[in-house]
């Protein structure tokens, strides 16, 4: 694990991991209850990582819900 990443590569890489995850999430083949709170959850975080000053320099320039839209 890597212990000594900036706070600018720490929020490059949860955006990463945030994507990624609903990615897979959207290929759920039964999308329950679980998966939907899972689904909001991810993208409220990744709304209030869109007030980041630099979130646009790493590919945040997106509406969440629009692009990782589960319904």
């Amino acid at each position: 694990m890597y212990y000594n990443l900036t706070a600018e590569q720490v929020l490059e890489y949860l955006i990463v991991t945030i994507e990624t995850n609903l990615t897979e999430l959207l290929g759920a083949k039964l999308k329950d209850e679980y998966i939907v709170g899972e689904w909001y959850a991810y993208i409220e975080c990744l709304e209030v990582l869109f007030y980041w000053k630099k979130a646009k320099k790493f590919g945040l320039d997106y509406n969440p819900e629009a692009r990782f839209n589960i319904k």
